[in-house]
């Protein structure tokens, strides 16, 4: 019930704010300032919900989205470690909103926060590796214009191309790993995939392809 609360409010964050006039400061940024206060006091409240002592996903919601050529269930949950990921992103994006409170693209920039929020969101409670994987990759287009448009440098045109493809690349090897474990498994639900016994060959070229696209998104690598 939380997590789908704190779905629909970012998405009706990302809605209002869209059709507010940019000339309006004041409601647009005490719109943001309310509906990412509110996730973020709905995400304090999955932390305060939590059992501890269960090792399984939490507050697992599922939704069927397709028709009778499509059929696909997106299906979202958290566990000890996304739990924290979750709270912290709705934390950082009420935090930037602060920051950048008087900053004169405060529309433009804002929205585009609330997408990336929005995405975040999902990449820390999906539990299903291809649309993970989507969505994963769906964040370089917001931080692409918001680099470009919104950087302080005069090459920030150049450093979102760059910023975009290199991170791009690194994925590859992210959706490798992804594809050998379809075809080995058959399934790329979570759940399912902690029961799985990998090879521990396996495991490792598997940490190696994961490691290497969440590195260069950080980026760790020059």
């Amino acid at each position: 019930m939380l997590l789908t609360l704190t779905f629909s409010i970012t998405l009706l964050a990302i809605i209002t704010i869209f059709f507010i006039n940019h000339n309006n400061y004041f409601l647009v940024r005490y719109c943001s300032l309310f509906f990412s206060g509110l996730t973020l006091v709905l995400s304090t409240l999955i932390i305060f919900f939590f059992n501890k002592n269960y090792y399984h996903f939490q507050n697992v919601v599922s939704f069927n989205v397709g028709s009778d050529l499509v059929n696909t269930f997106f299906v979202f949950g958290l566990d000890g470690i996304s739990l924290f990921f979750f709270f912290f992103t709705t934390l950082l994006t009420f935090l930037c909103i602060l920051f950048f409170w008087k900053d004169l693209y405060f529309k433009q920039n804002v929205l585009l926060f609330f997408v990336i929020h929005f995405f975040l969101l999902i990449i820390f409670s999906i539990l299903d590796l291809f649309l993970f994987y989507i969505f994963f990759e769906a964040i370089l287009m917001p931080m692409y214009i918001l680099i470009g448009f919104s950087g302080s440098r005069s090459r920030k045109v150049r450093a979102a191309y760059l910023f975009f493809f290199y991170t791009l690349c690194g994925s590859i090897f992210m959706l490798a790993g992804i594809i050998y474990i379809y075809i080995n498994v058959g399934s790329l639900n979570l759940e399912y995939l902690l029961n799985w016994n990998f090879s521990w060959i396996e495991q490792n070229f598997l940490w190696l392809a994961f490691f290497l696209a969440f590195a260069s998104k950080i980026p760790l690598f020059p």
